[in-house]
């Protein structure tokens, strides 16, 4: 069973824009424009949790963010032209690859620069358009969507609301639809699933008022009980963490490197001689920026893989070396950077710091037996840098 957790918020001036004069949308809005509405909405299934809430989805920390798009991918307005200007052109180089794709489908992609691990593309807007229903199309996405979530063995997924664009369906028939098909599979799952749908309208058309409808509709199609609370907003924060701990940084196309890292510290960390964290500690159901922001304040020692993807990504450039060379400044932090393969560190602040192996040898210009070497050597560096001062 289930019982809604409700978070009521001050409505931010985001969605304070002028209203499109459509029927449609007019029968969206609400009379009183000023007044508060549910800011987040949680629904908890067992051990998954649903998750509503107004924001912008190319924000969500989820495995798996969802776009909704025409049948040829062209990513080139609402939602998905927002998710291709936060990720890059990989992601529409990557669903090029894959078209036409038919009405209801979904297509996989990578997330480009975006830290989510993929980006399902469903397709709301096609030839059979005009033929189908909303509630066909929806239906089948989403539980297309659902399905893919435990083949992949993923735990956490970002929604927007579904074909409620461009492609025009009526939010309350939006909501009707992704609430049966998402209620449905997580009550059904075994496992720890965290689902978020967002809300909002990346053409500046419609207010939170707006989406009234869409909130009521969900709410009436997922059975309430009495209990609920009130959260906070703020992403969680801890103070005064202790320092003790060893923080990777890489880039998710740099997985490999990762794990012939955790291999070779493993004997260290079975000793307890260092405690390492990196993103795959993340349990699931957890908010994925707010772990990463506690891991952040804790490291006292960061060891990042630098790559040419490692200085692409617009993740770690923006949310993770920030507090880390503060951190080195202010606090102590020892950086210790490893050069996986050629690229233009030294156009970063990253020249100013000492690598822990020759940077005169990429690792991936390495044989396998002098990888491993290597290997050791950045693990003796990272134990000395970890023992110091404690």
């Amino acid at each position: 069973m289930f019982a809604p957790c409700i978070a009521i918020y001050e409505p931010s001036n985001q969605y304070r824009t002028k209203r499109r004069q459509t029927s449609r949308q007019s029968s969206c809005a609400h009379p009183i424009k000023n007044i508060p509405v549910a800011r987040k909405i949680s629904y908890q299934f067992g051990r998954s949790q649903l998750i509503i809430e107004f924001g912008d989805i190319t924000n969500s920390d989820t495995q798996v963010i969802v776009s909704s798009d025409d049948c040829y991918l062209s990513m080139s307005g609402g939602v998905s032209l927002a998710i291709r200007r936060a990720g890059g052109d990989d992601i529409a180089l990557d669903a090029a690859k894959k078209i036409p794709a038919p009405l209801g489908s979904v297509v996989i992609t990578t997330a480009g620069n975006l830290p989510a691990h993929y980006i399902f593309h469903v397709i709301t807007r096609g030839a059979e358009a005009a033929e189908a229903l909303p509630e066909e199309v929806l239906q089948k996405a989403t539980d297309r969507c659902m399905g893919l979530v435990e083949a992949l063995r993923v735990n956490s997924i970002a929604f927007p609301a579904l074909g409620a664009g461009t492609a025009a369906f009526p939010l309350d028939r939006v909501a009707a639809q992704m609430a049966k098909v998402i209620a449905s599979a997580l009550l059904k799952s075994e496992r720890e699933i965290r689902v978020e749908i967002y809300l909002y309208d990346h053409r500046g058309l419609l207010q939170e008022m707006d989406f009234i409808p869409f909130i009521a509709r969900f709410a009436a199609r997922v059975p309430e009980f009495a209990d609920h609370k009130t959260e906070s907003s703020d992403p969680v924060a801890e103070e005064n963490r202790t320092r003790d701990r060893v923080f990777v940084s890489y880039s998710h196309k740099n997985r490999e490197w990762l794990e012939k890292l955790q291999t070779m510290l493993r004997p260290l960390v079975r000793k307890n001689s260092i405690a390492m964290w990196d993103d795959t500690q993340i349990k699931p159901g957890k908010k994925w920026r707010d772990e990463i922001t506690k891991a952040l304040a804790s490291a006292k020692v960061a060891v990042l893989l630098v790559s040419p993807e490692f200085l692409a990504s617009e993740f770690i450039a923006d949310h993770e070396l920030p507090p880390l060379l503060k951190a080195a400044e202010q606090d102590g932090l020892t950086i210790l950077w490893v050069y996986l393969s050629a690229c233009l560190y030294k156009e970063t602040e990253l020249g100013a710091f000492q690598a822990a192996y020759d940077v005169g040898r990429p690792l991936d210009s390495l044989s396998t037996a002098e990888q491993n070497a290597a290997l050791v050597s950045i693990c003796q560096h990272i134990k000395k840098a970890i023992a110091t001062n404690t």
